[in-house]
């Protein structure tokens, strides 16, 4: 068997075709138009974007097919009869594989099967031909996770072809997959599978190599052996800040960008998140400064410092009627949403209880002023405020108002915030306006309103329960906090995440494909979120251990910094290395959930709500002071 591979550049795909027993040669296009071809037996020609091929080169690849020679089309605009529209983006489609009716498919892969390519490009064919025989299609707005039930007819309507072949000896992809391995695509099996099978078509032959992930999850330690844990604890924190400081505007100075996107594009390469705000540069500068307060390291406090100069000079308003209110970003630059501000303050607060450092507490007051001043009667706030529908008038409606929000997204952090200002400074308003807001949600829990999930609210309750109980030490909150966790518990799968879960699929996310999505498409999903659920339990489950003294919420707490220390990303990429994604499948263990979210999708990192809030719960332990035998 001889194979001839036509590109202009390396990739994965002709690396794993290499390998397979046959003979290969590659040539780049311009060498193919001037070559003879007719010695070989089968052809893979990779293309870019829809190219057209030169009209010499296309003549004698068409005759050769017309001998019955096989021939693998990547992203080729037109051969045969068929011609194609430019590419489109396909980051919120999904591949859908379709077993043919002749049974001579894929194997390993069943009808329904979901294969997600993230950010790539596709080629549409202006008509359809008869004689093909579709392999994957792709297709919009699919609520579920690794399959999908629906009947083969139902799959192909409205969809767009990915693969399918002419024939018996014409293989076509429509979109580029040569980089299946750098463009992290997944699930990486069934990929892996389809990569055999176009193997299979050209050489009659299995490959000899597959290329290693670009990212390993987890570390390498032995996680049972309590020495070995405490050392891979250390080191992940260690990866996790110095992956946040490639983030860093100016040192600090101009405070943190958000992180990486989700979008991988079919190079590997994947875009940034370039945004400076607020919560993300409160998250980060309380990473850095605890790292730096264990450490004795001068340089990681200053950065701390320069963090949270830039936010209390730049984002918080000085002068009346919003006197206190944080800004949310550059872009957003008069919008305020109350539980995003809170997570821009309360690492700040964590240092002024247990670090002695004070600078910034007066500044946070007054953020925290701006807030209790447009909450309602409830305790509670509403989702956000935005400068140009605000006056004199219409705060003191908010203040007068019966309802905020019930929602632990919206409202948990701000409510634990309050606390922890309460206990250094002893205000009662602060107090009194939490408890009343953490009492009005649980009177509705679990009914809450929910935005990504159920266990999401549940996750997000856990550290102002906690707190609420420390600065309260009544019983009926301490029994709040112990009901939450139960419920949580229900949802633990075995390799140690939280399931995503939403019964009733009453989350304004849920099941949704069309704007912020939840990563839950059924209940029973073993996927992960890591931005909007777990990332919150880390520090959650810490503070609940100081707070009850109960090794109950100790032993949770370790469970879920394990489960962070079998996730943390390793990667010769510095974008990815030393940082946990969004969405993470513990039965196939590796990162992967529904694509479909507008921003946000499952391989985003976010440098606060993210990464940040695992660091800090990771190093939280041992920021308390200990406590003698009765709890004191």
């Amino acid at each position: 068997m001889k194979l001839l591979i036509i590109t202009n550049e390396s990739c994965d795909l002709a690396d794993v075709l290499r390998s397979c027993p046959a003979e290969t040669k590659t040539l780049s296009f311009d060498e193919a138009i001037r070559a003879d071809i007719c010695g070989y037996d089968a052809f893979c020609v990779f293309g870019d974007g829809g190219m057209t091929l030169d009209a010499r080169l296309r003549l004698k690849l068409e005759n050769e097919a017309d001998r019955g020679k096989r021939i693998f089309l990547e992203s080729i605009g037109s051969f045969r009869s068929i011609y194609s529209a430019g590419p489109v983006d396909t980051t919120r489609s999904r591949l859908i594989y379709l077993a043919p009716d002749s049974g001579e498919g894929i194997p390993g892969l069943r009808t329904g099967n979901l294969l997600d390519d993230e950010a790539g490009q596709l080629i549409t064919p202006w008509f359809s031909v008869p004689g093909t025989t579709p392999l994957l299609v792709f297709k919009e707005q699919i609520i579920a996770h690794t399959h999908t039930d629906a009947a083969p007819e139902e799959i192909l309507k409205n969809s767009r072809p990915g693969m399918f072949k002419i024939g018996d000896n014409i293989l076509w992809a429509l979109f580029n997959m040569r980089n299946f391995n750098k463009a992290r695509f997944a699930p990486r099996g069934n990929w892996e599978k389809l990569v055999k099978y176009i193997c299979r078509f050209l050489t009659d032959s299995e490959p000899r190599y597959m290329p290693e992930p670009v990212v390993r999850y987890g570390t390498d330690a032995d996680l049972n052996d309590p020495a070995a844990w405490e050392d891979a604890r250390k080191t992940a924190v260690e990866n996790g800040i110095r992956w946040l400081r490639g983030f860093l505007v100016d040192g600090g100075c101009g405070g943190i960008r958000e992180g990486v996107r989700h979008n991988i594009l079919p190079d590997g390469a994947q875009l940034t998140a370039d945004t400076v705000r607020n919560d993300c540069c409160g998250e980060a500068a309380g990473a850095f400064y605890m790292y730096g307060h264990l450490t004795g390291d001068k340089y990681h406090i200053g950065i701390a410092e320069n963090i949270r100069k830039f936010m209390h000079e730049v984002f918080v308003i000085r002068k009346d009627p919003f006197y206190g209110m944080m800004r949310w970003s550059y872009d957003a630059w008069n919008v305020c949403y109350p539980d995003d501000v809170a997570r821009a303050v309360f690492p700040a607060l964590l240092g002024a209880l247990y670090m002695d450092d004070e600078r910034f507490f007066a500044d946070i007051c007054s953020c925290l002023d701006f807030l209790v001043s447009v909450t309602c009667r409830d305790g509670l706030p509403h989702a956000r405020y935005d400068i140009w529908n605000l006056d004199v008038r219409k705060l003191e409606e908010i203040r007068e108002s019966e309802h905020g929000l019930p929602s632990a997204h919206y409202t948990a952090y701000y409510l634990a915030a309050l606390l922890l200002a309460y206990k250094k400074c002893g205000k009662t308003e602060y107090l009194e306006t939490a408890r009343k807001g953490l009492e009005t949600i649980m009177s509705l829990y679990p009914e809450t309103r929910r935005e990504q999930s159920e266990t999401q609210e549940m996750c997000r309750l856990i550290f102002p329960l906690a707190a609420l109980y420390d600065a309260t030490g009544e019983e009926k909150h301490k029994e709040l906090l112990f009901r939450v966790t139960h419920d949580l518990e229900k949802h633990r799968h075995p390799f140690g995440g939280y399931r995503e879960w939403d019964t009733g699929y009453k989350a304004s996310c849920s099941r949704e494909s069309t704007g912020e999505c939840s990563l839950l498409t059924e209940n029973g999903d073993p996927v992960t979120d890591s931005l909007y659920s777990m990332n919150w339990l880390p520090i959650g489950f810490a503070y609940a251990y100081y707070a009850t003294n109960d090794l109950y919420f100790y032993d949770l707490w370790k469970n879920v910094i394990t489960f962070y220390l079998r996730t943390q990303m390793y990667s010769a990429n510095p974008l990815i290395d030393g940082a946990w994604c969004r969405a993470f499948d513990m039965d196939l263990e590796e990162a992967y959930g529904c694509p479909h979210d507008v921003g946000w999708a499952a391989n985003c990192c976010e440098s606060g709500w993210t990464v940040s809030e695992i660091l800090m719960g990771m190093m939280l332990m041992d920021i308390f002071p200990e406590k003698d035998s009765s709890g004191q």
